[in-house]
């Protein structure tokens, strides 16, 4: 009987999500929802005011039978979140800064914890952190974190994806295409993969595309995206991949999910794109300057090429380059020939899909939302 009452107590307990921008909604907090409900949490996503966001993230959230807050503009969320009163029993940081989940945690008289891929200001001042990779953790750890590696919750939004497979014929060589999840780098991409594809159907007329949008992009852009022959679809992710022989992507989580599903790829960074590619802190500010805005940002990101180190997550993780990484002036014509090489390469297509399996192992990649539950159960009582 005492058993069965502190389960009670625990099933009506309140989860609050910190989400920040379409991203860890789509990505991270699809499936943890999903979850924390089957275990009998009650659940409030509060969206933070990202710079990124399409306005459609509230209507997503809200399809979830879930309590949603926000967005209302960092300064209201700041008062809201002083005022507590939501009987929140334990918050968790999805995205954004933490000083947002400092102030509601501590209005609420509950504990803070964190699921990142990488180290926030404030982290140490958690109750837990949580990350998917054992070398995510371990950076985490060289900066004074306890850090836990629990999976990676983009392997559980794969599973929960659903749609209908583009791909119309069992024979072709089919690639994946990722323009990138920004409205105004896709809208770059869109012309620059138009010739790309144009290019690679002359090289083989047996090669069949796909491109991957955002679940948030509007209808007027999968027009734009259909009239130009790039067969886009904006669900089932892990349809479009089960029968991918290849991708193009851009970094970013997407290649997290190439990762999972063990899909070749080449990631590209065009310098034609610079000015289009998001940059937070006082760069981001100054990018955003009239008239000198873009060069400045050109500039930072062309002297950050210069030095960087790997972009996609598998080659980060990996500690060593597992899909190659083109950064730099990538003319069409160039790009179409390299990936018409690497789609001829069975060799290395079967090499690095093995390779991507065994790092996707490592995370015990499915089952993050299940453990993630576990470990917010623990801390609650």
């Amino acid at each position: 009987m005492g058993q069965g009452g502190r389960g009670e107590r625990i099933a009506m307990r309140r989860v609050c999500l910190l989400v920040n921008g379409p991203g860890e909604l789509w990505g991270w907090a699809r499936p943890l929802v999903r979850e924390l409900s089957n275990c009998g949490f009650a659940v409030t996503v509060w969206l933070l005011s990202c710079p990124f966001a399409t306005g459609l993230e509230e209507l997503l959230a809200g399809s979830w039978n879930v309590e949603v807050v926000g967005p209302n503009g960092a300064f209201r969320e700041f008062w809201e979140m002083r005022r507590g009163r939501r009987g929140i029993d334990l918050v968790l940081q999805l995205g954004g800064d933490l000083f947002f989940g400092r102030t509601l945690a501590r209005a609420e008289g509950s504990p803070l914890a964190c699921y990142t891929y990488g180290y926030k200001p404030g982290l140490s001042r958690c109750a837990a952190a949580w990350t998917a990779f054992e070398g995510m953790a371990e950076g985490l750890r060289k900066k004074g974190i306890r850090a836990e590696p629990i999976g990676d919750l983009v392997a559980d939004a794969l599973m929960v994806d659903d749609g209908i497979s583009p791909w119309s014929s069992k024979e072709s060589k089919k690639i994946a295409l990722f323009p990138g999840s920004r409205p105004a780098i896709r809208k770059r991409a869109l012309s620059y993969l138009g010739e790309v594809v144009k290019i690679l159907k002359e090289l083989d007329d047996g090669v069949e595309f796909a491109a991957l949008l955002s679940p948030f992009c509007t209808r007027e852009e999968m027009e734009m995206w259909f009239e130009a022959g790039l067969n886009p679809t904006t669900s089932g992710t892990r349809q479009v991949l089960a029968d991918a022989d290849m991708a193009l992507t851009q970094p970013g989580t997407n290649t997290l999910e190439l990762l999972h599903m063990a899909v070749p790829a080449l990631v590209v960074v065009p310098f034609a794109f610079l000015r289009d590619i998001p940059v937070s802190g006082v760069k981001g500010w100054a990018s955003g300057l009239p008239v000198i805005g873009g060069m400045f940002k050109e500039f930072v990101l062309r002297m950050a090429a210069k030095h960087r180190g790997y972009l996609s997550w598998p080659n980060r993780i990996a500690g060593r380059e597992v899909l190659p990484e083109v950064v730099g002036v990538v003319k069409p014509q160039a790009l179409a020939q390299l990936i018409f090489e690497r789609l001829s390469d069975r060799e290395w297509q079967s090499s690095c899909r093995e390779e991507l399996r065994r790092i996707s192992a490592e995370s015990a990649s499915q089952g993050a939302s299940a453990r993630l539950c576990a470990r917010l159960k623990e801390l609650i009582s």
